[in-house]
């Protein structure tokens, strides 16, 4: 097959997608086995299950090349706007060592459980263990934080989502957290904890609102109705997942929904269905505050029948060229190259001098 045909890419990507979806997974049920097996101790991933973590977050990506793991080359990170930054970390033994002394502050910390995530994610920027995919991994690893201090039940928050819509401002932050700057890059995180959270939220009620109306739809029919209040904990089902779920025969109830147009065929997965509009619900991207709507979520609008349903391909906002960069002041001969000098973090902060990017 080509591999430069649209439709082959597309089932890739999608391939993908769904590959890095079962490696979050995997990485929360990591952590929650970690916490049953070893309570009060806070789970870190050692640098070889990162690595592995990395190889199945990477795996199918099109657009990354490699099997993923440790990188074995020096790092250079160049934003959309053509500035370079050069990583200090060199490959080998210093940066297992880096990645190493990562995993032993983050099992020791007693920084807040909201600090221990905020720094886990900018060490990991700093020290760049991967040839690529560096962000996907240090935001999920900090997710898997957020899960096993309590504080989200599983991976709901849409960080990725929240870095593409402000992708300057983030980036900026990074580097100034780099520089030693961490209530910059501390006030960042909470913000985008914080308005993720408030979005999933805003799509949990617009997600029950939608299956509420369908349901009054239904009352005439009670095979029906139960068939579809197994959408309050999945978003798919199929004849055979329900059947010995149902007090009546699943078939007949799925058909009728069908009939209706309640229910469709789901777009990936054999013999599943689906309710189209739950569905947009959850796939809806995140939608910067302040954007067109004034600050109502894209899940939001896409349970209201009647406003603007978020358009699927184009919806989620891109970071544009000629952004300014970081004022830090010190690049190389060429002018392109910055490299973060080491900086202890603030007394009193709570962090560990070793997470300190050098």
């Amino acid at each position: 097959m080509d591999p430069a045909d649209p439709v082959l890419l597309a089932e890739r990507i999608a391939d993908a997608a769904e590959g890095r979806t079962a490696a979050g997974l995997l990485a929360v049920a990591s952590v929650r086995e970690e916490l049953r097996e070893r309570p009060g101790r806070r789970p870190c991933f050692t640098p070889d299950a990162l690595a592995e973590l990395h190889r199945m977050l990477v795996a199918a990506d099109p657009n990354i090349p490699g099997p993923g793991g440790l990188r074995r080359t020096p790092a250079r990170v160049t934003w959309p706007d053509g500035q370079r930054f050069a990583i200090a970390v060199a490959p080998g033994r210093a940066l297992h060592g880096h990645v190493e002394r990562w995993c032993r502050w983050a099992v020791r910390t007693a920084s807040p459980a909201l600090d221990a995530a905020a720094f886990g994610m900018l060490r990991l920027f700093t020290v760049h263990p991967f040839p690529d995919g560096n962000g996907r991994t240090a935001r999920l690893l900090a997710q898997c934080d957020l899960v096993g201090a309590g504080l989200v039940p599983g991976l709901l928050l849409d960080v990725e989502g929240w870095v593409d819509a402000h992708r300057a401002e983030h980036d900026e932050a990074v580097v100034a957290g780099a520089e030693g700057d961490w209530e910059r890059w501390g006030a960042l995180f909470a913000r985008v904890v914080t308005e993720t959270a408030r979005q999933r939220a805003a799509t949990v009620t617009a997600y029950g609102n939608l299956l509420d109306a369908e349901l009054d739809v239904v009352a005439g029919d009670p095979a029906a109705a139960e068939v579809l209040r197994h959408f309050r904990s999945g978003p798919a089902v199929s004849a055979e997942w329900l059947r010995g779920r149902t007090a009546h025969a699943p078939g007949p109830a799925l058909a009728r929904l069908r009939e209706a147009r309640i229910l469709v065929a789901h777009p990936r997965l054999a013999d599943a269905l689906v309710h189209p509009g739950l569905l947009a619900l959850l796939d809806a991207p995140y939608e910067r505050q302040g954007s067109p709507g004034e600050g109502v979520s894209g899940a939001a609008r896409a349970g209201n029948p009647d406003g603007p349903r978020p358009c699927r391909v184009t919806g989620r906002r891109r970071p544009g060229r000629g952004r300014r960069g970081p004022r830090c002041g010190r690049t190389s001969g060429s002018g392109d190259s910055c490299r973060p000098r080491a900086t202890p973090p603030p007394r009193g902060s709570g962090a560990c001098p070793s997470t300190a990017p050098r």
